[in-house]
């Protein structure tokens, strides 16, 4: 027990610094956000040890409320961030269809075909449509266009 007390009280900005970059590497191989605010935390232990320097409890208090407010309070960010991200329709071609027209190749029984743009997509439809007959799409699920009468 001596020996891991006098292990922690070695611990100095250093240590912080390691610890943050570790965790920032795990994270970047990972790419989930959840070593991001860890990673965080480290480096502004790190900070806080070197300009303050403290015991090794008090360095492990701040770094585990540190975790605590950032993953609180940065989850959030980062979700809209990524939320925003996938608005903009980028790697998403179907889901940037939602407002465009086309024009209707075959329909039968609520099923058929659509051509939007230089594509021909699956489509469903509540109305009876026919062929030649513009189109608007409603909305996407997965590669099928969900459209009506426009």
């Amino acid at each position: 027990m001596d020996t891991i007390v006098s292990l922690l009280h070695g611990i100095g900005p250093q240590h912080w610094l390691v610890l943050g970059l570790a965790l920032l590497i795990a994270e970047m191989a990972s790419g989930t956000t959840y070593l991001l605010w860890p990673a965080v935390a480290a480096f502004l232990v790190a900070l806080v040890s070197w300009l303050v320097p403290s015991g090794w409890m008090a360095e492990f208090g701040i770094f585990a409320l540190l975790i605590i407010a950032l993953t609180y309070f940065g989850q959030p960010i980062v979700r809209r961030w990524r939320n925003e991200g996938a608005a903009t329709g980028l790697n998403e071609r179907a889901s940037a269809l939602v407002g465009a027209r086309g024009v209707v190749q075959t329909f039968a029984n609520g099923v058929g075909s659509v051509k939007v743009q230089d594509t021909v997509w699956r489509a469903t439809s509540d109305e009876a449509l026919e062929a030649g007959q513009a189109v608007e799409i409603a909305s996407v699920n997965g590669a099928t266009l969900k459209v009506k009468r426009g």
